[in-house]
């Protein structure tokens, strides 16, 4: 009996000392064993049916301990699984933690939500999250965290509910799942990909008994009519110390950023290195200085844009919005080198973590992994478009992409669209440890016709641009044949806009948008797009002042809006049809304010229309600007009985064009 107590001592003193270290793989195996050696003692001695170590009774400061020690061991095995990512362990070891004394594990209700919900038990989830709340009345971060994990489970269960048919996700099969983790797939040339592993070699997983053998590398594959060839280690020099991964290459492939890491003080401190490839051998990795790496802080996950100005990294360096954010610096094109860091700021960064930077040059579309926002839980896959100075709103990639546990390290090769051929990672069929996955979505087909208004015939020889609305942005062009059809493929509706044009029509445009439902078929018809011949009909008449509708500015502002640049980019190509045509701009605003506010206001408008259309290729000398202020109503501002007419106001604010002469 003293030798099991003592192998008791001993047990548990080897699995804390692996716990305080970090390294909760092997602090679980003796964790387990722990409790499993006490199972056996208590089954020696009492009757088994007896025995419930979390329910006897109390009755000597001796078997308090004990009792202390084994809710102690249940609880740091239940936090060792879950730092592990074995969430299905985890969860069964949580649910015994909520029955201790919930001063002495506060947080054990929230966890056990957290397992529930990655094990996709949303409803049961739900209940807990909403039951820490009632018991957890301090207002901190895991009160913030369990109000957003509600919204989790929402927003989980309206994805699930949705037709997401058209993006195709699956597990690579073959030699790159292969014991460990799988993750950080970077592309070295058109076929080698990168990755990082922590794939053990059998021997020296026989050997490390009750450690952890599973050692983070980086390897290489390369992709073949067959599939992917079986991974060797990337020919880089290994520090003995650190664990190596996460890297990305410039786009000539003779450059390596890679991140390198080890535990100090219980907790992993990565730093990012550079190394120089020379014929088949990379040299020995140098650290970057400190302009991205921190003394005290971490700095990983780099990327490099294919363009080669910038590298991307995440790190929890001072200066930044939550744990880890999302960094950036210019990098020197003949060194490698990068500039001082600037933070990607408040569009993309949150209190959380922000990590596993991509950026597809060719979509302008950075994707990155957060568990900062309201998504499927643990990292979700986000994105958002821009250009490093301004980045729009950003968005959920949605399931199937993204699962209910960790979603990070996305990559794509894709020459066009961002999902026609990208790799990213995921924990979700896997016990334990990210793996890779492949994911490929189905584009829709758009479709129409460009015909003579007059005739209806087909009008080859014309040319259609289909422009973002948006970001003001030509993003396709197609010659017209004899049959007057198009047809392109986009990787998701979007408001666009389609410009026909030809020599001696009139240009002529057409707006189209989503079809009603995700269920909608995959291709969309629009209908035929006319055009007039020049000769005619004129666009406006002359000396005629005309009312140009979706003309927008900001609010109290001569900004404009750019759902106003479609607008005017259709008067500009008239006026390049037209060489001797000159026009006068005019604003006007409602009857509400000051007379000299709003001469002043409207003033400003007109100019920005301009300056607009000067921005775009047309002549200072043919264009003219007034401000009409609230002159000249069109509608009554007012009702008969005296009240408001915002109906009427709404047509008094109004941009109009008045040609001078053609």
């Amino acid at each position: 009996m003293a030798s099991a107590q003592y192998n008791l001592y001993d047990l548990k003193r080897t699995a804390d000392m692996y716990f305080e270290k970090g390294d909760y793989y092997s602090a679980a195996q003796y964790y387990d064993r722990f409790l499993t050696t006490k199972r056996s003692v208590a089954k020696g001695n009492v009757n088994a049916d007896d025995y419930l170590p979390y329910m006897v009774t109390i009755a000597t400061r001796h078997m308090k301990k004990q009792v202390s020690n084994y809710e102690q061991v249940v609880y740091r095995l239940a936090e060792s699984y879950r730092m592990y990512f074995d969430f299905n362990n985890a969860e069964k070891w949580y649910a015994m933690s909520t029955n201790f004394d919930s001063i002495a594990y506060p947080l054990a209700r929230y966890w056990y939500g957290v397992t529930l919900r990655a094990n996709t038990k949303y409803t049961d989830a739900e209940n807990q999250f909403s039951r820490f709340l009632l018991e957890h009345t301090s207002e901190d971060e895991y009160s913030k965290s369990a109000r957003k994990e509600l919204a989790n489970c929402r927003f989980i269960q309206g994805q699930l509910a949705e037709d997401k048919r058209s993006v195709l996700v699956s597990r690579l099969d073959g030699f790159i799942n292969q014991g460990g983790a799988t993750y950080a797939p970077a592309w070295l040339d058109n076929k080698t990909m990168v990755f990082t592993s922590s794939r053990g070699d059998s021997a020296a997983i026989i050997r490390t008994k009750g450690t952890n053998p599973y050692f983070n590398n980086v390897y290489q594959t390369t992709l073949q009519d067959s599939g992917y060839s079986k991974p060797i280690k990337v020919n880089v020099e290994v520090n003995g110390e650190m664990q190596q991964g996460a890297a990305a290459f410039t786009s000539d492939g003779r450059r390596m950023y890679l991140t390198r890491w080890q535990l100090v003080e219980g907790k992993n401190r990565g730093s990012l290195f550079m190394s120089e490839k020379s014929g088949s051998n990379w040299s020995a990795p140098v650290k970057l200085g400190l302009n991205v790496n921190t003394d005290g802080y971490s700095s990983i996950q780099p990327y490099v844009t294919t363009d080669g100005k910038y590298l991307i990294f995440s790190s929890d360096r001072p200066g930044g919005v939550g744990k880890y954010d999302l960094w950036y610096s210019l990098l020197d094109p003949a060194s490698g080198q990068p500039g001082s860091a600037a933070n990607m700021g408040t569009m993309i960064n949150t209190e959380g973590d922000e990590q596993a930077p991509f950026y597809h040059n060719v979509s302008t579309t950075l994707v990155f992994a957060s568990n900062g926002r309201v998504g499927m839980g643990g990292f979700d896959l986000y994105s958002s478009k821009g250009n490093f100075a301004v980045w729009d709103s950003v968005k959920n990639m949605g399931h199937p992409l993204n699962s209910t546990k960790d979603d990070i390290y996305f990559s794509s090769r894709g020459k066009k669209f961002l999902l026609a051929d990208a790799n990213f990672s995921s924990d979700r069929s896997s016990v334990c440890c990210l793996e890779m996955f492949g994911v490929k979505r189905k584009n829709m087909v758009i479709t129409g016709k460009v015909v003579d208004c007059a005739t209806r015939e087909p009008m080859a020889g014309a040319t259609i641009s289909v422009v973002d609305t948006l970001r003001n942005k030509v993003i396709y062009t197609q010659d017209i044949d004899a049959t007057g059809a198009y047809s392109f493929e986009m990787e998701e509706y979007q408001p666009l806009k389609l410009v026909g044009e030809k020599k001696y029509y009139l240009p002529r445009s057409l707006h189209f948008f989503k079809p009603g439902s995700e269920g909608a078929p995959d291709t969309l018809v629009n209908p035929d797009l006319c055009m007039n011949h020049e000769d005619t009909a004129k666009p406006f008449p002359v000396g005629q002042a005309v009312v140009l509708k979706d003309i927008y500015y900001d609010f109290d502002k001569a900004t404009l809006r750019p759902e106003s640049y479609p607008v005017l980019d259709t008067l500009a190509s008239v006026m390049r049809r037209f060489p001797n045509m000159e026009l006068e701009m005019s604003s006007h605003t409602d009857g509400k304010g000051a007379v000299k506010y709003n001469l002043k206001l409207s003033d400003a408008r007109a100019k920005s229309c301009v300056e607009y259309l000067q921005r775009v290729g047309i002549e200072m000398s043919r264009l003219r600007y007034k401000g009409y202020g609230k002159c000249c109503p069109i509608a009554p501002n007012t009702l008969p009985n005296g009240k408001d007419n915002p109906d009427g106001r709404a047509l008094n604010r109004r941009t109009e064009v008045k040609v001078i002469h053609y």
